[in-house]
């Protein structure tokens, strides 16, 4: 069965949430034992293995994880150890990471109550960036898919 771009970027998507999705339930059965669940959402991260990645993941995936772009493995580590640290239930590593969790905030565990008021505070006008977003992802795979018809 050959994927279409939608296809393979909906695999993602909902492998995404489903991860987050796990991770929101798992920290509600165990937050009484005094235990904080951490979702670690790093983008493309330099590694060989990565390098390897890229010379046969399909195109259109290259394109939308273009508007994130990528990071060295120990800046991640660094970003992904002091959020763990801290007990941060999301942590992004890079701005558009940080962006797309307040955007998603939903009923999502925060810990912080400064990060709490400006999930409330910036909720309207972040749904209204976070559609520009999505927007612009629909437009590359329209336009990908458009090109190789």
């Amino acid at each position: 069965m050959v994927e279409s771009g939608w296809d393979i970027w909906l695999y993602s998507l909902f492998s995404k949430f489903g991860l987050r999705g796990l991770a929101e339930s798992l920290q509600q059965e165990v937050i009484g034992e005094n235990i904080h669940v951490s979702l670690i959402f790093p983008p493309d991260t330099e590694t060989p293995g990565f390098a390897e990645e890229n010379k046969r993941r399909p195109q259109l995936t290259s394109i939308l994880a273009a508007s994130s772009g990528s990071m060295k493995a120990d800046e991640v580590a660094k970003k992904a150890l002091n959020g763990l640290k801290s007990g941060n239930f999301i942590v992004p590593c890079n701005f558009e990471g940080f962006f797309l969790s307040l955007a998603t905030s939903g009923l999502s565990p925060q810990r912080s109550f400064l990060m709490a008021f400006i999930e409330v505070i910036a909720a309207g006008i972040l749904r209204v960036v976070g559609l520009c977003f999505q927007w612009n992802w629909y437009g590359n795979i329209d336009k990908f898919l458009g090109e190789r018809k």
